[in-house]
């Protein structure tokens, strides 16, 4: 599977440039920048020594929902105590998460708010997963390109099977299981804000292939008309 990092509207050159070291001495390469020209800093190319070629192969985007529009799953990150999820995912849990899903994924996102904020709860309410990092101490978060770091450092598996030939798979089985979810919580009217359709969209990110597959065929079968149905 790809992984790709997203910073949303980042305000520091040296924080975009320091991201790109760290991704590539973690063995990823794809950066996405939201709603920000601090890339084009020579600050940001000065701290992304050994990894220009990272900061220049960026992809540029206006919106998160944009950036997000050809990803199967993302992952917000986030230190605040507010937020829609009623849980979060620490990030040395992702990996395996991630992993339990291989064939299923084709391309995932992990997502990093402005320096200043964090990610908006708009933003946060775009992602499927949102995850932390736990802290030995109070200070409520960490430098956007450190935290940047600490994930990649946890994913570093990721990029290195990534280089791998893989087995034939349906690399988009999650975000059509996702669609199906969405569509039959609508047709019995739980809506996207209601709770329980919330709580099962929040779970869902956190089964693995196996139930990934059971979950497919279930949704399959609940959809099927019954024969009362019919008549």
């Amino acid at each position: 599977m790809d992984v790709v990092f997203v910073l949303v509207a980042p305000a520091v050159p040296e924080n975009v440039g320091a991201s790109c070291r760290a991704l590539k001495t973690m063995g990823f390469h794809q950066l996405r920048l939201v709603a920000t020209e601090a890339h084009a800093q020579k600050q940001a190319r000065i701290l992304a020594h050994g990894s220009t070629d990272v900061l220049e192969g960026a992809r540029h985007y206006d919106s998160l929902q944009a950036a997000l529009a050809d990803v199967d799953l993302s992952i917000g990150t986030s230190a605040k105590a507010r937020h829609p999820f009623r849980s979060l995912t620490p990030a040395h849990e992702l990996a395996p998460v991630l992993a339990n899903k291989a064939g299923t994924l084709g391309r995932v996102a992990v997502v990093f708010g402005c320096e200043a904020s964090g990610l908006s709860n708009d933003d946060v309410i775009q992602c499927d997963l949102v995850s932390n990092i736990a802290l030995g101490a109070p200070y409520p978060s960490l430098n956007l390109a450190q935290a940047v770091m600490l994930y990649a450092y946890e994913l570093r598996g990721l990029a290195l099977g990534a280089q791998q030939p893989e087995a034939p798979s349906d690399a988009q089985q999650y975000r059509a299981l996702r669609e199906k979810v969405s569509a039959l919580l609508q047709a019995h009217r739980y809506g996207p804000e209601s709770k329980l359709a919330r709580w099962a969209l929040e779970m869902l990110p956190k089964a693995d292939t196996k139930a990934i597959g059971f979950l497919h065929a279930l949704c399959d079968k609940l959809h099927r008309p019954t024969r009362s149905d019919e008549h």
